[in-house]
């Protein structure tokens, strides 16, 4: 089994190095939301992909130029009013994602599981309906190409708060609370802010890296909405 990588930015799931649209296990540095899935996976599985070079990686821009080139499909029909903007851009990018991953299955002979990360990015104000319906969103993308292998991976609001949650004063206590917040880094009291501070400023991104992947941020403790079900998500595809 493989796995298939893509994120938004170096800071969360990683990226090329040097900088590519695609790239193997040797080129492709793993942020911290690389090692949240590859341990998730160990704790299924018991071995590392990252560490045994089976894992694939598309940068954002090139997956987004995919998902631009998708021509809707006539039979696809959505519930209620014209779905929104917003959600189809994650519909989208699990489309053109899940296509991929089909492409990859066929070049390897083997199989793949596909881990698409997205921030929710949400307001305080759009709490916990807007997010799932960009989880959704993302479901029904990967559903639609026929791809059952895909994953979501949408932190509520964003990737600082599973990272908080294992940090702050009273770690894994009550970090439901988190998805609250505002993914707005321009709010009052950003998550970003409230990261730095629990780590005195070092949370460069080799630095929250090294805290996943040494495992001082312990996955299996962390509780939250929008984490659980990712790893339930990524359990289940593991599982059958």
């Amino acid at each position: 089994m493989w796995l298939l990588l893509s994120g938004e930015g170096v800071s969360d799931i990683g990226a090329c190095h040097p900088a590519m649209d695609f790239c193997e296990s040797t080129e492709f540095k793993a942020a911290p939301m690389a090692w949240f899935v590859d341990q998730c996976i160990e704790l299924k599985l018991n071995y590392s992909h990252i560490d045994n070079h089976l894992v694939r990686f598309i940068g954002k821009q090139k997956l987004t130029e995919l998902s631009k080139s998708l021509a809707q499909k006539k039979k696809l029909r959505l519930s209620g009013s014209k779905q929104k903007k917003e959600t189809l851009y994650y519909r989208r990018n699990a489309r053109a994602f899940a296509i991929e991953a089909k492409k990859l299955e066929q070049e390897l002979n083997d199989t793949v599981v596909a881990v698409l990360f997205r921030d929710a990015d949400g307001t305080q104000s759009s709490r916990r309906g807007e997010w799932q319906a960009k989880w959704d969103s993302m479901k029904n993308g990967f559903s639609e190409e026929g791809f059952n292998r895909g994953v979501p991976m949408i932190p509520n609001p964003k990737s600082e708060a599973w990272l908080l949650c294992a940090v702050k004063d009273n770690p894994y206590q009550h970090c439901t609370s988190l998805e609250d917040e505002s993914g707005n880094d321009n709010s009052a009291n950003p998550l970003k802010e409230q990261l730095k501070v629990a780590l005195n400023g070092e949370t460069t991104t080799d630095q929250l890296t090294e805290l996943v992947k040494n495992k001082v941020i312990d996955i299996s403790r962390i509780d939250m909405p929008s984490f659980n079900q990712f790893k339930d998500q990524l359990d289940y595809v593991l599982t059958a």
